[in-house]
């Protein structure tokens, strides 16, 4: 007998070595000459665009390439896998080229159009290996060769077949370059360079070294051979694959150990006859003891062909499509009960009809056939080999449950005992198998999940890995089952159900309170996961939060559950405090003159919680050595018990800076007091860092965005120490002679200088004689031309610091010098303002911020200018104000979206290089996202460069009037992420939600933000439409097989239904167990109705689902609805706005309330936000304030002057009058009596002057000779001196003496001198 071995791949020179030195014959193909060239890519090992790879993308612009600039001939390109080879040809749009697909999933048909002819036309077929050596292709001129191929691998040590791409070998990759010699001459183009070519291991592993070994063993030990460890391999395959391998054959029962040697035991003599694997030959004689003999030979071939019998190809339509068609064949016992019922059908057709019903059922018709051979092949064995007969016929109905169910699933379980899961518990986890102890998931593709079910225990074929890992080839079974296993099974039963983990559901919670305990981008619910891992020293633990349901998920076993639900219940109650407690500042007017206006904490149920009109600070800022490390829940809990008070609203701060480091954020109390309490917290050691807490000096609240425009900022500076009268100048060590020279006896400030070499520092000259008065800049000016020799730095030495203003003073007192260069048409305070910080003890100067409205960049200019060299009021002549001479400004953007604007921003920063006076920087910080700083020396040049900056980097809000919140809530499912990611993908743009303020902005190039902006509002408009059209086909006490009987009485696309309700569209998605109508309510409702019935029929509960609840307001039921914080009552959103509008015109409303019976719960804060407009805010809040002043019970009471929003606090009777000045009319009061204010005289005696104006002249006139009243009008008359002759205002003449009156003076001196015979 002569053996020969033939290989395109295999080493040869190790064949020859095994069989002793036998000869080698290399025979040369008819081959044409191949042109290789490499061509390694930019991007070669990066990853690329979501879940294609970076080779992929390389392969298109290179098929692309050729396609261009190559002459005529077929283009070949390697992928790895079928995913890549579809995507790949739905992308590649070339004119007079068509893209073909080559994969191992097609049909006949199917891969037959890569031989044919397309006239005019070049053919590109992307292909997976399938083309390597497996057929010749035609008319191939040119091939790409990514490198890459799909590997499948079987693991002992996991137990799991792993699916992974690497590099292909040396043999692989000149079997590519051949496909373009096969009929001409062509040209290999190789994706890597050549010294990656030279590091490929020649060959491929053998296989032996990648499969399960389990038919090897068996043969070996068949002809003999009883010590494996010794047996003679070409190349041998790892110990732990042989020793599994075994562990496999003695749970089957094939072999048994006998004096440390392995025997075949009868039933592994007739799987060796059977010649399969050992697993499908169990299967097949455990079925035929059970008289289910067809169905054994169907299941072993079905079992073998399992990933590819359902054809699922095409683009996302045609595999949904092909999802919708596999479930008419889905079995609730899973996916080998499936299999088995596609073939039963199959079979049960004529034969000229087969090729047909697969291909409208979406079966790959080969791999049927293939299962068809199998099957007869594996029956002539038995009949020839073991003498089994197996019967035509079947004795088991996919539609009738019966006992043959529960004995295949009995033989499926002891064919496959070592393939055991249960499930965890927790979706996420999936299935714990039972060997391993790894957790897996169900493949998507699994049977079981069409049912919406989770059996607790299952057996599988195989563990897949490719980028997760999971169960495929599933089954359930029963429990009981397990103990009629021989041999039992390897694991403890009862151990794993003890480590099953039970789940808790927590409800009535408001979509803001889960949001805020997930955090932003859900990092507060992993750190609460991991700590409640590390508590109860279980990484299994997990918790759901399920946002529009409005509930939690516990998942954890029963030991930890009270513990779980106790730390959970803790986070919540913390989180539902800060929303229970949330307040903003609002000014009652706008601040003037630089004198902050008052304060009212407005809350909760739209009250009032507190009015501060003595203007103390309620707000403080944070300081830590290490905030970025700091537990931001700890330290609130810490500083609100440190203040003994209650915390309304907190902000994180989250800039860049010098300073980020340190400062935390802003913490606002509900009462001075405790702010107060807070500020006594100086460096402070707090969890391993320094915190400090100093009172904020601007308002956070109220007016979240200081200026409409944005703003300019500039730092200010002053001495607090007076200068000693030398100074240092530092300068280079070989210059000190030269300048000690052009220094001396320099005349500066009216004073000669004195100047010598510094005895400490070689590069320092000391310079003495200076005026105290003097400041650097001024001395420095005058150095600088005193010499040519260059000065690095100059400082004044400067003594003890004196007592300075404090920062309120000199803020108040900068905005003095600022206010006569601002806006004339409205105050200064919300055009600018300055922050004074407080010095540190060695601090030499007093330092400051001053913020612009950047519209006023001319007028920041001129103030700057002026304030330069003046010194504030409070300090002393020689602490002159110091300005910077070069602006700041900072616009910055994540990094997606610089991303999708990065050349446009380049393109604009260039343009900005020959901008004179100003330089424009890009960084990229720490957390990924990028930042311009803008440097200029004018600040109308830092407002110009920053608008175009800001209007790129900071996107266009989309606004539009049928976006409402409802709608927007949308972007926080599923669906709404997706839209968002496609959106973007086919725009080229970045869309951003704002999950606080509900907004969305989209980035990009103002062409594409038009089209991007337009196709979001129709898209998302499209989505709130379908949501309101979809019918549900899972969960609450619907049947498990709901979705299996609707499609077996309406069919896969539901044409019976479209026949039933004329008029409406349907789409049933097979993932989500959703009906999708396109029609209207009314339609809907008949759907609803329709599958109710089929439910019913499947042994649904027969009740059926109450109608959603009416709204508490309206007693209708609810539209658009919105679920209240607080106590999570659902309303109409329209009359939850109705409420709050009743309460602006009334003031009895106070506090606004949930008027669910029996709740008056407040409602909250992040409530009101959500429903009302920041105007409609507005004004509940001046009505709010107005309910607060009518119900203090004479506490309080508003400006006197109309419509002035100021308020103060009404003296008591017992104290003295106190005048209130107006900040928002300048109207002065008396906080007593509420009338104008007068000093020097009491409220009763002002009221008694108010109502009789001339009593404090009777009383004036009172005992006084010379004062009189006028008969005639009663006008008071002082006589002082002179005769008696008196005129009155009123033009009468009156006599002194007796009072009588005349018409004229003449008249009066006539009767002066007749009757009192004198004038005097």
């Amino acid at each position: 007998m002569r053996v020969i071995i033939m290989s395109a791949t295999a080493d040869a020179d190790q064949l020859s070595k095994y069989f002793f030195g036998c000869g080698t014959f290399h025979v040369v193909g008819r081959n044409f000459p191949v042109d290789v060239r490499y061509v390694p890519c930019a991007s070669e090992g990066t990853s690329g665009s979501g879940t294609i790879a970076s080779y992929v993308l390389d392969v298109m612009r290179m098929a692309n390439e050729i396609h261009k600039t190559e002459k005529e001939g077929t283009i070949l390109a390697f992928l790895t896998s079928q995913m890549e080879v579809e995507w790949a040809c739905e992308k590649f749009q070339a004119p007079s080229a068509v893209a073909l697909a080559l994969h191992g999933k097609l049909s006949y048909e199917e891969q037959f159009r890569v031989f044919q002819s397309y006239p005019g036309k070049r053919k590109v077929i992307f292909s997976t290996n399938l083309a390597e050596t497996s057929l010749t292709i035609p008319g191939v001129k040119y091939v790409i060769d990514s490198g890459m191929v799909k590997e499948s691998r079987f693991e002992p040590g996991t137990g799991m077949n792993v699916l992974r791409v690497c590099s292909i070998s040396q043999s692989s990759a000149n079997q590519r370059a051949g496909r373009a010699g096969r009929t001409e001459p062509g040209r290999c183009y190789r994706l890597y360079s050549k010294d990656d070519f030279e590091l490929m291991p020649p060959h491929q592993e053998p296989e032996i070294r990648r499969v399960h070994l389990g038919v090897a063993v068996l043969r070996i030990l068949a002809l003999g051979i009883k010590n494996l460890e010794h047996f003679d391999f070409v190349d041998a395959p790892s110990g732990q694959a042989i020793d599994m391998a075994i562990r496999n054959l003695l749970q089957l029962g094939a072999v048994t150990l006998t004096n440390d040697f392995y025997d075949l035991t009868e039933e592994g003599r007739c799987l060796v006859k059977l010649g399969i694997e050992p697993r499908l030959g169990k299967l097949i004689l455990n079925c035929f003891h059970h008289r289910l003999g067809r169905e054994g030979l169907v299941l072993a071939a079905v079992m073998a062909n399992a990933s590819s019998i359902f054809c699922r190809v095409g683009n996302d339509e045609d595999k949904l499509k092909s999802d919708r068609l596999k479930v008419q064949f889905c079995h609730r016992d899973g996916d080998l009960f499936t299999l088995l019922s596609v073939y039963k059908e199959w079979e049960c057709l004529p034969a000229e009809k087969r090729n047909k019903w697969c291909w409208e059922n979406s079966i790959n018709a080969k791999s049927i056939r293939r299962c068809q051979d199998t099957v007869h092949e594996l029956d002539r064995c038995l009949k020839n080999e073991l003498r089994i007969i197996i019967p035509t016929y079947w004795h088991w109905n996919p539609h009738n449950p019966t006992m043959q169910d529960r004995h295949l699933k009995k033989v499926i379980l002891s064919s496959l005992s070592e393939n055991v899961a249960m499930y965890s518990g927790y979706d996420q986890l999936g299935y714990e198998v039972a060997l391993t102890g790894q957790y897996v998931q169900l493949h998507p593709s699994c049977s079981l999940l069409i049912f919406g079910e989770k059996p607790s225990w299952v057996v599988f074929g195989e563990i897949l890995s490719i980028s997760n890992q999971y169960l495929v080839c599933v089954t359930a079974f029963d429990i009981d089952s397990l103990p009629t296993i021989f041999p039992p099974p390897l694991f403890d039963v009862s151990k794993m159900e003890s480590r099953k983990l039970q789940t808790r559901k927590m409800t009535g919670f408001g979509s803001t309170l889960l949001k805020k305990f997930c955090g932003k981008a859900n990092n507060n619910l992993i750190h609460l996961i991991s700590q409640i891992r590390k508590s109860c020293m279980d990484v299994r633990i997990g918790i759901e939060v399920k946002v529009d349901q409005n509930e939690i998920l516990l998942f954890a076993s029963s030991k930890d559950m009270e513990k779980v639900v106790s730390l959970v219940s803790d986070v919540l109650e913390y989180e539902r405090k800060w929303l229970q407690n949330e307040c903003i500042e609002k000014c009652l007017y706008h601040e003037r003159h630089g004198v902050a206006p008052p304060l009212a904490l407005f809350g909760a149920g739209a009250e009032i919680k507190h009015l501060e009109l003595e203007k103390r600070c309620l707000s403080v800022d944070v300081f830590c050595s290490d905030a970025n490390m700091t537990d931001d829940k700890e330290l609130l809990m810490y500083l609100e018990e440190h203040a003994s008070g209650s915390i309304c609203s907190f902000h994180k701060f989250t800039g860049t800076g010098q300073d980020s480091e340190e400062r935390w954020g802003r913490i606002t109390f509900l009462t001075p007091d405790s702010a107060k309490k807070a500020t006594d917290l100086n460096e402070v050691e707090f969890r391993g860092s320094l915190l400090k807490v100093i009172p904020s000096r601007t308002t956070f609240g109220g007016n979240h965005k200081m200026f409409p425009f944005p703003a300019v900022k500039a730092k200010v500076y002053w001495p607090r120490r007076q200068s000693k009268g030398f100074g240092i100048v530092k300068c280079d060590r070989h210059d000190v002679d030269f300048m000690v020279n052009d220094f001396s006896n320099l005349l500066i400030g009216g004073r000669y200088l004195r100047c010598e070499g510094s005895a400490k520092y070689m590069d320092s000259v000391v310079i003495s004689g200076l005026d105290k008065e003097l400041s650097e800049a001024e001395i420095l000016d005058q150095l600088r031309t005193a010499t040519n020799r260059r000065i690095l730095d100059f400082f004044l030495v400067r003594g003890d610091a004196v007592k300075n203003p404090s920062c309120g003073a000199c803020e108040e007192a900068l905005l003095r010098e600022i206010s006569p260069f601002m806006s004339k048409t409205k105050p200064h305070g919300n055009c600018c303002q300055a922050q004074v910080f407080p010095p540190e003890p060695k601090d030499s100067f007093m330092k400051a911020l001053i913020t612009f409205d950047g519209r006023l960049h001319l007028e920041a200019a001129k103030a700057l200018e002026e304030i330069e060299g003046k010194v504030l009021s409070g300090c002393l002549s020689w602490q002159k104000i110091k300005c910077q001479q070069l602006f700041h400004s900072y616009v910055s953007c994540p990094a997606p979206v610089y991303s999708v604007i990065k050349k446009q921003l380049v393109s604009l920063l260039a343009s900005f290089k020959h901008q004179k006076g100003a330089e424009c920087n890009l960084d990229r910080n720490e957390n990924g996202s990028y930042r311009v700083k803008i440097s200029a020396n004018a600040t109308k040049t830092v407002a110009e460069m920053r608008r175009p900056l800001e209007q790129l980097m900071k996107g266009d809000i989309v606004d539009h009037a049928s976006l409402t919140p409802a709608v927007l809530h949308l972007l926080f499912s599923r669906d709404g992420i997706m839209l968002m990611k496609s959106l973007q993908r086919e725009t080229e743009t970045y869309i951003l939600f704002d999950r606080h303020s509900i907004s969305v902005r989209v980035f990009g190039p103002s062409e594409k933000i038009a089209v991007a902006k337009q196709k979001f509002v129709e898209s998302l408009l499209a989505l709130h439409d379908s949501k309101q059209l979809e019918i549900h086909l899972r969960g609450g006490d619907l049947p498990g097989d709901l979705m299996k009987e609707v499609v077996k009485k309406f069919g896969p696309d539901l044409h019976g239904l479209k026949e039933k309700v004329p008029g409406a569209e349907f789409t049933l998605n097979t993932r989500r167990h959703i009906i999708y109508i396109h029609g209207n309510k009314e339609l809907k409702q008949k759907v609803q109705d329709i599958v109710y019935e089929i439910a019913q029929k499947s042994g649904s509960s027969d009740e059926r689902p109450d109608d959603e609840a009416a709204c508490p307001i309206c007693l209708c039921e609810v539209e658009d609805g919105y679920c209240l914080e607080a106590c999570a009552h659902k309303f109409c959103r329209l009359c939850l706005v109705e409420q709050c509008e009743s309460a602006i015109k009334s003031q009895d409303s106070f506090p606004v309330c949930c008027t669910h019976e029996g709740c008056r719960t407040p409602i909250w804060l992040t409530d009101l936000k959500s429903l009302l407009s920041s105007d409609k805010l507005e004004e509940l809040f001046r009505a709010s304030l107005g309910a607060f002043v009518a119900s203090s019970g004479g506490a309080y009471k508003f400006c006197p002057s109309p419509d002035c929003p100021s308020v103060y606090r009404v003296a008591s009777s017992s104290m003295t009058s106190e005048p209130f000045v107006c900040g928002a009319c300048f109207v002065e009061t008396c906080t007593r009596c509420h009338s104008e204010y007068h000093p020097y005289i009491s409220c009763e005696r002002y009221q008694e002057f108010k109502e009789d104006p001339d009593l404090s002249l009777k009383e004036w006139c009172k005992g006084k000779e010379h004062v009189k009243s006028c008969p005639i009008c009663g006008y008071i008359i002082e006589k002082v001196d002179g005769c008696n002759h008196v005129e009155c205002r009123c033009g009468r003449h009156i006599c002194w003496g007796c009072l009588e009156f005349f018409e004229s003076s003449d008249d009066c001196y006539g009767h002066l001198r007749s009757v009192h015979q004198a004038i005097i």
